[in-house]
């Protein structure tokens, strides 16, 4: 089905684009062609724009790396999902090459390395192949490659299928503004896992208040952004959308709508201690209200519209989707006791960015322009230290180039404070990447694990403690090292690291990336 320049956004163009070139080099085309379409993808995710509106206006081929072949492409993925060229390279490479390439150590020149000598197309054979040897002795395969592959292949079979929050979020937001714009709806919301925020999110959950259910039914279905439908009912439908997610859509009476939110909002653990204490006060709860129960009362209703009057019926003030996981938020709840959440408003500023100069995206003036135009205080800019030769980390030479360029703009953005600081590698052996005398020009040091991460729990623990406990040292930041559904945490003493923390003052980073959380 065709989709729209609304739900069809950058991110997807520019993964359509990697695939191009992924299926160009395993098709065994010029590589240049290949670093083409992947430059193009580059500087796509790098856009502030939405390219469906430079290609309305005819401003393509302005986007670096982006000529009229690749400019031709994205105009037919913007109208299509998909290219005359991207579905020309698909029918010509065997089918299972691009599965190959999930798996971490196989690029697109090992893949076709793997095909032509063993006929290799799935991750199942792959994974054969490695344990039986196989796959080191072909062309330019190590025995060390082989060890990566198999432990790529383990970390694949360790994933949810579930989607990260941002992912969630804007598939979810998508359709809320759509099916608001089509049907002109102003009680929507979004429910479920999504709500409260979980670090990772299985289904969408949407509720939408209606008298009739019938024409929000019939406009969610044919959403532009939908791929399938795998049910259609008269209150409930579920469809599939952009990146595998499925969206369940609920239409409710618009007098039991705070009651089905909260219900479809969860978890299912809160919810049943809530009816636990309804029951306690001879009342009932489900997705339609709150209601009297026995003979007198005849189903009462008590209340329904909103999750206030709810929460108020049953003596409790409103709880905060966030911690409805009964974790004794509704002890808390009745005595008064919640706690307050951390909101926008009270984040003063950013301890953590890195710059074009290593892997950020940015200039650090853009930066701390826009951190002082977004009310901040200060900007913390924390780009690499050299160790971690993928990020270009800072050499000697530039650590002094970028604590001038901050002191130049202390004085012009003044009272607003760009805090020179750095992101220390902490090596395997637990020596920082830089000396003493470089760390001692920093504002803040932040020492991070980016390697070795197969150590043993002791001396992970031991690594990351012994870097807490030097005189320089800050903050630790992402101190699991996981990353959600594609790399599990190192093995950490978390209580031996908090405990450390404790003793030396040190801060431990709560990382608010979608990818680590």
């Amino acid at each position: 089905m065709p989709r729209d320049a609304l739900t069809f956004d950058n991110d997807a163009i520019a993964k359509v684009l990697d695939e191009i070139a992924d299926l160009l080099e395993l098709k065994g085309e010029n590589v240049f062609r290949a670093v083409t379409y992947r430059a193009a993808a580059r500087s796509i995710r790098d856009l502030r724009e939405p390219l469906a509106k430079l290609a309305q206006e005819k401003r393509l081929t302005e986007i670096p790396k982006v000529g009229p072949s690749v400019g031709e492409a994205i105009e037919q993925i913007i109208a299509t999902g998909s290219s005359r060229r991207h579905e020309e390279l698909k029918a010509a490479v065997p089918p299972g090459l691009l599965t190959l390439l999930r798996v971490g150590g196989v690029g697109p020149a090992t893949a076709r390395t793997i095909y032509d000598h063993l006929r290799i197309t799935t991750i199942e054979e792959l994974e054969e192949a490695a344990r039986d040897h196989r796959l080191q002795q072909l062309p330019k395969i190590q025995a060390k490659t082989e060890e990566n592959i198999l432990r790529s292949i383990a970390a694949l079979k360790q994933r949810t299928g579930r989607s990260l929050i941002h992912e969630a979020k804007a598939a979810a937001t998508t359709m809320v503004e759509y099916l608001r714009a089509e049907t002109g709806t102003d009680r929507i919301a979004i429910a479920g896992s999504l709500r409260r925020y979980k670090e990772t999110i299985g289904d969408i959950d949407i509720v939408v208040a209606a008298d009739d259910a019938g024409p929000i039914m019939e406009t969610f279905v044919r959403a532009p952004s939908i791929e399938r439908i795998l049910a259609r009912g008269d209150t409930k439908s579920s469809v599939v959308v952009d990146r595998g997610l499925q969206i369940d859509l609920r239409v409710v009476p618009p007098a039991s709508f705070g009651a089905a939110l909260l219900y479809f909002t969860g978890s299912k653990e809160h919810n049943v201690r809530l009816r636990g204490l309804a029951l306690r006060r001879k009342l009932l709860l489900n997705e339609y209200g709150l209601y009297r129960v026995g003979a007198e009362a005849r189903g009462q209703e008590i209340a329904s519209a909103t999750e206030e009057e709810v929460y108020a019926a049953l003596g409790l003030v409103w709880i905060p989707p966030e911690l409805r996981e009964d974790r004794g938020e509704i002890d808390a709840a009745q005595s008064g006791a919640l706690p307050n959440l951390v909101a926008l408003a009270d984040v003063q500023g950013d301890l953590h960015t890195h710059t074009n100069w290593t892997d950020g995206r940015d200039p650090l003036a853009d930066m701390a322009r826009r951190a002082r135009a977004k009310g901040y205080a200060y900007l913390a800019v924390t780009d690499h230290s050299p160790g971690l030769g993928m990020t270009n980390g800072l050499s000697l030479e530039r650590v002094g180039a970028r604590i001038a360029e901050a002191a130049k703009l202390n004085e012009e953005l003044a009272p607003f404070r760009v805090i020179v600081g750095t992101e220390v590698d902490i090596r395997a052996n637990g020596k920082l990447d830089y000396p003493d005398d470089v760390l001692a020009k920093f504002d803040i040091v932040s020492a991070s694990v980016h390697s070795s991460f197969g150590q043993a729990r002791d001396a992970m623990t031991a690594r990351i403690t012994g870097a807490m406990r030097h005189p320089l040292v800050t903050a630790i930041s992402h101190p699991t090292g996981r990353l959600l559904e594609k790399r599990e945490p190192y093995a950490v003493d978390l209580d031996a690291v908090i405990d450390t923390a404790s003793e030396t003052g040190t801060w431990i980073e709560v990382n608010g990336g979608p990818e680590r959380l």
